[in-house]
């Protein structure tokens, strides 16, 4: 696929090339990106090569650059004040990765039509459920802590469809979208999907992840067919080589969630009530001849651990972590990656 254009034209150097490499290693998306600080040569470019997007610093910006024929200009905003307010504007002090997020969530809003890059090369996507019937088992802790390891390997997302997962608080963070909104873009354009995602990706320690609902009820309406639909598309027109879902009784169809999993795990303990509800559990899958999955399933009886990391940027270090490397890993991965 020849890729469009997204030019950033700034005259701090540094900056410009900066957000050039952020942006270049992300290997998904439909530009090749190209860095101009100087005025001449950037006018030269324009007039002899197409641009699709141009994102343009406040202090290198004119009114010629709207005779250009650019479909999308951006303004990297310093002072506040709008140049023009018929463009869009963005923050420039913020991080890459907002700065990403925003100019994805313009183009993919604005363009009528987008290539979408499909996977090549690569295995297939490895989908990873995790479920336990019980509670207050490190069953979102114990997730976190596989996806981040295995995202020091391997490109891997995370979604978590708990009830209230807490993660704007405990990475200190506002999200604008989230895992409900994830299902609507999808369901309204899903030739979008893989900008759409660029959009909404977050990142702790390396493992990639989308914002769980804030309010779980968005999520009541969805079925079991349109999750997997969309993590069958996610597969088609991503990287992603690990799919991590932290799954719980929220989600519709969970069963059937389950049943399209590679890897099913359960977190389960010794104590009597612990044990009776993942007897009655496992028993309502025979009933409803789902049985398939606890034939499937790896159960994981945790041992005790002296202490846990306190926060979601240090999972990878500690006592469940090398449980998971020797214990978990074993199972999950293939021979020849071990």
């Amino acid at each position: 696929m020849n890729k469009k254009i997204l030019a950033i034209f700034d005259g701090e150097e540094s900056y410009a090339y900066r957000l050039m490499d952020f942006i270049g290693e992300k290997m998904n998306l439909p530009f090749e990106v190209y860095v101009f600080t100087d005025e001449d040569r950037f006018y030269t470019y324009s007039k002899i090569r197409d641009i699709e997007c141009l994102l343009i610093s406040e202090n290198v910006y004119k009114r010629e650059v709207e005779t250009l024929q650019i479909p999308h200009i951006i303004i990297l905003s310093e002072s506040g004040k709008n140049l023009n307010k018929t463009l869009h504007h963005i923050n420039k002090y913020q991080s890459s990765e907002n700065i990403l997020h925003e100019i994805m969530a313009y183009y993919t809003d604005r363009s009528e039509a987008v290539s979408v890059t499909l996977r090549t090369g690569l295995k297939k996507m490895r989908i990873v459920g995790i479920y336990t019937p019980i509670g207050r088992c490190l069953q979102t802790t114990f997730s976190l802590t596989l996806g981040q390891m295995l995202a020091k390997r391997y490109k891997t997302l995370y979604l978590n469809f708990e009830a209230y997962s807490g993660f704007g608080r405990m990475l200190n963070k506002h999200y604008e979208n989230d895992l409900s909104d994830l299902m609507y873009y999808f369901e309204c354009a899903r030739e979008k999907l893989s900008y759409r995602l660029e959009s909404m990706i977050e990142t702790v320690n390396g493992l990639d992840f989308i914002p769980p609902a804030e309010i779980y009820q968005n999520l009541a309406g969805i079925r079991g067919n349109q999750w997997i639909d969309l993590f069958q598309e996610i597969e088609k027109t991503s990287e992603y080589e690990y799919l991590i879902l932290d799954l719980s009784d929220v989600v519709a169809d969970l069963w059937d969630i389950l049943r399209s999993c590679e890897h099913i795990y359960t977190i389960s303990r010794d104590d009597g009530l612990a044990m009776a509800k993942i007897d009655q559990y496992e028993k309502a899958l025979e009933y409803m001849n789902y049985g398939d999955i606890s034939v499937r399933t790896t159960k994981w009886k945790l041992p005790v651990f002296r202490e846990l990391p306190a926060r979601f940027e240090e999972l990878t270090y500690g006592e469940l972590a090398a449980y998971i490397k020797t214990e978990v890993f074993p199972d999950l991965l293939d021979k020849e990656d071990k």
